[in-house]
């Protein structure tokens, strides 16, 4: 009975080698695998964000390299689709001519690049379906802005969140200096900058209170946003204005 139970026990050894080994080598196969698809992840990320900033870079000659993160658990289906879901994009500063906003980031759904691209590192002209922008617009580079383009009018903050404006211009003849509060609100995908109840000082008549409320008006365009249409938001700041823009079917031009 002693060398029964001794032959059994040393074959039920040797049966559960060979079993052990099956399960550790299935086991390093998983994990290999989910390495090696780790890594694809990895990589085919890597290339699909170099590919859109430096297609960013190029369409907003930017001088610095925004920041691109492309965002899901699973990478490799999005990038075999061509379709990224949720995109999220820094860039420091962006200038056009002398107009210049500061803090630009977006939010972008729904970005076309091809898998063909992506292998390539193409940097061809990707739609984005839908983009959520945020900008700051200072102050000082509005008004470095209004310099150059020839109007005779400083903007600034007031009490209470207000914004206002202040400037001497010629009005029939003889310079008239002013002060007022001013609207902002969107018009036509620019900033629009209205003033209302000007302070002269003297008293004008009311052909020369329209004409001076003109000369106090502008528009500020915001084409140079790359991402964005229609001005959705504003805010104001002791700063600046904080600016919300929203995008449909936006095409980004390297």
């Amino acid at each position: 009975m002693t060398g029964a139970s001794a032959t059994g026990r040393g074959s039920a050894g040797r049966r559960a080698g060979p079993a052990r080994a099956t399960v550790l080598l299935g086991v390093a196969v998983v994990l290999g695998t989910l390495l090696l698809l780790w890594g694809a992840d990895r990589l085919a990320r890597w290339g699909a964000e170099s590919v859109l900033a430096r297609g960013i870079q190029q369409a907003t000659g930017v001088a610095e390299r925004p920041t691109v993160q492309v965002h899901g658990t699973f990478f490799l289906a999005q990038a075999v689709q061509g379709r990224y879901d949720d995109v999220e994009v820094s860039l420091d500063v962006v200038s056009s001519g002398p107009m210049s906003v500061d803090a630009v980031t977006a939010r972008l759904n729904g970005v076309h690049v091809s898998f063909h691209d992506l292998l390539v590192q193409d940097t061809a002209p990707v739609w984005v379906e839908r983009s959520v922008t945020e900008a700051f617009l200072g102050y000082d580079d509005l008004n470095r802005y209004l310099e150059v383009t020839g109007r005779p009018v400083t903007v600034g903050a007031a009490p209470g969140g207000e914004v206002r404006l202040t400037g001497t211009v010629g009005l029939l003849g003889r310079p008239v200096s002013a002060s007022a509060l001013a609207d902002v609100s969107p018009r036509d995908g620019t900033l629009a900058v209205s003033p209302r109840a000007l302070d002269t000082g003297t008293p004008l008549d009311a052909a020369g209170e329209a004409l001076l409320g003109q000369r106090f008006e502008f528009l500020v365009p915001l084409d140079l946003l790359p991402f964005g249409q229609e001005l959705a938001a504003i805010e104001t700041t002791e700063d600046g204005l904080v600016l919300g823009v929203r995008g449909t079917d936006v095409v980004v031009r390297p």
